[in-house]
């Protein structure tokens, strides 16, 4: 009964997420009401918290299996750094508040991680949730694709989102569009926060949709959201991405190549890849604004100025200046709050819990890595995807992306360990 609970929870979080920015800009413009705010705001959290009450209440009942699962590297990592920013959001400097948005930030995903594994999952549940994971994917693929082809720039603004083009307010809607520096190319955003936020949620869906498609060719799903969201990638311009999905390309084809695969597909694999290359390249150099596109000046100088500020700062600090100091939870309050924003996850979470912090954010990421690979999850591609991101922006900051990844993978884990029990 608790299992099925939770599939169901989980179900509508994989179904939900891609649209909340999208549903909690509409609601906040047009039905806003002040006793609903924490409820709609975050439901997200409400529902990881009840992922978690499930758990606690199967605690009695967990097979061996399940404590030793619990006991393995990521899962001791992933624990670890909970406690660790647990313990900074109690004692840490700052407002109690904005320690509580830095824990949140920090651990939401690592907590729905642990938890999902308290549970028994079987292979067909994670098909089904994979293949809500892509339905509502195709959804999202197929708004931002009317976005670039048919709707007005300024459609969004008709639910609720502001005219404050490429920039948001703390309080205040998010835009109804993103421009590319001073040019006038639009990013696409579709039912996210901004285009960042929509290509690193299509990164890790792409890699679950590809290999599906590739072992089942009548996926028709799979195939709508493999092919769809490649000019959904090109349109959000987001550079971090696209390098992103580089390193997925690169580490696919690696393997496979590395497998033993016949000599007719080796070709036809480097032949796929030496076209795709081409098509991306030639379409980046034939935009308008190539170099701005591309180079960006301005923002990547303010990019690198940012880092070089960050790794000085955690040089000087190895105990972290405190959590939800640093990235998109400090531009939540007032001037007095620290603001820096190093456009690196690594060096934010070293900022925040200090040289231990990201060690065990280090640790956490490369055994899930390790076991991923080892049990040939599709995710493995997503998790590379990810981390290479992670050097440019702040992925694991925006719930959709995060918490689609992490539920996925504890899910994958557990189902892997099962089978293997029962062998």
């Amino acid at each position: 009964m608790l299992n099925r609970i939770a599939f169901y929870v989980i179900a509508i979080l994989l179904a939900v997420l891609p649209f909340h920015a999208f549903g909690w800009t509409w609601f906040h413009s047009f039905f806003w009401q002040a006793n609903w705010t924490i409820i709609v705001q975050a439901w997200k959290e409400i529902f990881v918290g009840l992922l978690v009450l499930l758990a606690l209440f199967r605690l009695p009942s967990l097979a061996k299996k399940n404590w030793q699962l619990l006991k393995t590297p990521v899962n001791l990592f992933a624990l670890a750094l909970i406690l660790l920013a647990l313990g900074y959001a109690i004692f840490g400097p700052g407002d109690p508040l904005q320690r509580v948005y830095g824990l949140r930030t920090a651990t939401l995903f690592l907590v729905a991680f642990l938890a999902i594994q308290l549970f028994e999952w079987s292979p067909i549940q994670r098909t089904r949730l994979i293949q809500i994971t892509l339905g509502s994917a195709a959804f999202v693929i197929l708004f931002g694709i009317l976005q670039k082809t048919v709707l007005p720039p300024d459609f969004l603004a008709y639910f609720g989102y502001s005219e404050n083009i490429s920039s948001w307010l703390p309080g205040g809607n998010l835009p109804m569009y993103h421009l590319i520096g001073e040019t006038d190319i639009i990013r696409l955003q579709s039912t996210f926060a901004g285009p960042n936020q929509l290509s690193t949620y299509l990164l890790v869906v792409l890699p679950l949709a590809a290999i599906a498609w590739w072992r089942q060719r009548s996926n028709r799903l799979a195939a709508i959201v493999t092919l769809g969201s490649l000019p959904v990638f090109f349109f959000t311009y987001s550079r971090a991405v696209w390098i992103g999905l580089a390193c997925i390309l690169l580490s696919l084809v690696t393997y496979q190549w590395r497998s033993k695969l016949k000599p007719k597909l080796r070709k036809k694999l480097l032949l796929g890849g030496i076209v795709a290359s081409i098509a991306l390249i030639s379409l980046i150099t034939f935009q308008s604004n190539f170099s701005e596109i591309v180079f960006r000046r301005a923002s990547t100088s303010a990019h690198f100025e940012r880092s070089l500020a960050a790794i000085e700062i955690v040089k000087a600090n190895p105990l972290g200046l405190g959590i939800g100091t640093t990235a998109g939870v400090s531009q939540r309050f007032d001037s007095t709050s620290i603001g820096l924003t190093p456009e690196n996850t690594y060096l934010g979470i070293t900022l925040e819990l200090g040289w231990l912090g990201g060690l065990l954010f280090l640790g956490f990421l490369a055994a899930l890595l390790l076991v991923l690979n080892r049990i040939k999850s599709p995710l493995r591609y997503s998790l590379v995807g990810i981390m290479t991101v992670a050097l440019f922006l702040h992925p694991l900051e925006d719930s959709p992306t995060a918490l689609t990844l992490f539920l996925l993978a504890g899910i994958t884990i557990t189902v892997v360990e099962e089978s293997d029990s029962r062998a």
